[in-house]
């Protein structure tokens, strides 16, 4: 059977013929899809034109308290699910708890950070755009390779140096970009392991 003209078929048949697939890709874990990024190594796997900027998937690799200030995603809901260690994240100051082998959902437009709390969690992280008419750039890889750096090795990098901060009018610039909002930056800085200090309002088990 001709699977791409039977594929073809049904597209027409069901009103999205003038629809072009995208091309189908294995993305292996390898150090040129890889960067350093706050004491973290990241893998990316899916973004950019391969998928029409319709997602962004990446591998996280997160030493014991580190994690991002509070922060939103207007347009996209964000997933992760643990493959190894522990998450504790915070959305709009309620405390979820991840173990390995869960998932927690992030919709988009909530305030949300997280931190490992792990000596290393692994986890992936899945964007999809919450909604049809939002925008769907995807653009927050540019956020963490003006941060980080492309990795050497498939390791841990050493933790940037507390005085390390990244200026506020780049960082304002490519968040808006995104679709991403930082909170208070000038105010409160670049503070790493933000949920450590910041644990407020209730604490949620699933």
């Amino acid at each position: 059977m001709d699977w791409k003209s039977e594929s073809a078929k049904v597209r027409r048949d069901r009103g999205v013929g003038d629809y072009k697939p995208l091309e189908p890709f294995v993305a292996k874990r390898t150090l040129d899809r890889s960067l350093w990024y706050e004491g973290q190594l990241l893998v990316f796997y899916a973004d950019g034109p391969a998928v029409d900027s319709s997602c962004c998937i990446w591998e996280g690799n997160i030493p014991a308290g580190m994690g991002p200030p509070p922060h939103i995603h207007l347009y996209e809901h964000e997933c992760f699910y643990i493959i190894e260690g522990s998450l504790n994240a915070w959305v709009e100051g309620v405390r979820y708890d991840v173990p390995k082998d869960s998932l927690i959902f992030l919709p988009a437009g909530r305030a949300h950070w997280f931190v490992s709390a792990a000596p290393v969690t692994r986890m992936i992280s899945l964007t999809v755009t919450a909604k049809p008419e939002f925008p769907a750039n995807h653009l927050n890889r540019k956020f963490f390779e003006y941060i980080g750096r492309p990795a050497e090795a498939m390791a841990l990098p050493d933790i940037p140096k507390v005085d390390h901060r990244p200026d506020p009018e780049i960082l304002k610039q490519l968040t808006d970009e995104a679709g991403t909002h930082l909170f208070d930056l000038e105010k409160m800085g670049w503070q790493r392991a933000f949920g450590v200090q910041g644990e407020v309002g209730e604490h949620h088990d699933e």
